[in-house]
């Protein structure tokens, strides 16, 4: 899952490299706003009434940039086993062969001089309209696997700190799209779909 390369989880794999070039990103209004999903099964009584729990926020601060910025609110956290609530990240969308993917990176990107960290790049499919956002979320650890039994397959870096490596992978964007757009395809690098509707003032 997501929080396993937010984690360091051995045997995953991080981009180091954004997936779009600036020409491939496109609109998607549709995105702003807060979206959740439908609380499971198991976490209602019997005849009760689904609630909708609020999992993502996303906007547009900035009318001059074409990305946005999402919050990942404490249902997400817990449904992706993400380390911290209420992180914000930086989203693109670009689209690909007609399919839209998000490129999800750290909010602001760049160097974090105080960890000295730098930012890496994540990518999910993306199907949204008005109302319901659907995601497949590629999977790091799945990513990670690959690369062992397909090395040629995709630029990268093999970095061994324990008992599995992990992988920095150092693709052009172009390769990420090509990569992208097989697995997509195939359906066997990707998490399960994680479809949320958008919440409405009496959602709140």
């Amino acid at each position: 899952m997501l929080g396993m390369a937010l984690s360091g989880c051995f045997g995953s794999a991080v981009f180091l490299n954004r997936g779009y070039e600036p020409d491939d990103l496109v609109n998607e209004e549709a995105l702003v706003g807060r979206w959740g999903r439908e609380e499971d099964v198991e976490d209602r009584a019997a005849g009760e009434v689904a609630k909708v729990k609020a999992t993502l926020s996303i906007e547009r601060p900035d009318s001059t940039d074409p990305c946005y910025r999402v919050t990942f609110l404490p249902q997400f956290v817990e449904d992706w086993d993400m380390m911290i609530p209420d992180t914000p990240a930086k989203v693109c969308v670009f689209r690909v062969s007609g399919q839209a993917f998000f490129d999800i990176t750290r909010w602001p990107e760049g160097v974090d001089y105080e960890h000295m960290t730098v930012s890496w790049h994540w990518f999910a499919a993306a199907d949204v309209s008005s109302d319901e956002l659907r995601l497949k979320v590629l999977h790091p650890t799945l990513v990670g696997e690959y690369l062992l039994e397909h090395p040629l397959d995709l630029p990268h870096v093999e970095i061994r700190g324990g008992e599995k490596a992990q992988f920095l992978v150092t693709a052009s964007p172009e390769e990420i799209q090509l990569f992208l757009v097989l697995h997509v395809g195939l359906g066997d690098l990707m998490d399960k779909e994680y479809v949320l509707a958008k919440l409405r003032p009496d959602d709140e």
